[in-house]
């Protein structure tokens, strides 16, 4: 199974507003900068990440990206709820019109490991990601 490069992206980019000291905002330049990711795609996710309510604009000269609730209670399911339909690993899943459903072995397996994707996506939150990519960081350095 692939995540859609909008979530990876996402993700990535909460992670780098979860890192800010002191919850300071970031301009999306910055944070494509520091993310090595195009502006202009960072503010097709921050406009949904928006809607979601984990993140919220600053206005000003200061002004920026934020997260808008504590980093430990936003989960990577969070945020890949909020940037696109979490992917399955075969289209059956959640189609309940294939012929074969109530019969089909196979589609149990599939649904146990869409279960179990999101099972771990929802395990993991951004502050855990940001601390790990702190300790990353500093052993690469």
């Amino acid at each position: 199974m692939r995540l859609p490069t909008r979530v990876r992206y996402g993700i990535r980019a909460m992670i780098e507003l979860a890192k800010q000291p002191h919850h300071k905002p970031l301009s999306l330049r910055e944070l494509a900068l520091k993310q090595n990711l195009s502006a202009k795609y960072l503010q097709q996710m921050a406009a949904a990440l928006k809607i979601a309510g984990l993140i919220q604009s600053v206005r000003g000269a200061e002004g920026g990206y934020r997260l808008a609730r504590p980093a430990q209670k936003i989960s990577a399911w969070d945020v890949c709820l909020a940037l696109g339909t979490p992917p399955d690993p075969v289209e059956c899943v959640n189609n309940n019109t294939c012929p074969r459903l109530q019969r089909c072995a196979a589609n149990e397996l599939w649904t146990e490991l869409a279960q179990a994707f999101a099972n771990v996506l929802k395990s993991r939150n951004i502050q855990q990601l940001a601390q790990r990519e702190i300790q990353l960081e500093s052993t690469t350095k």
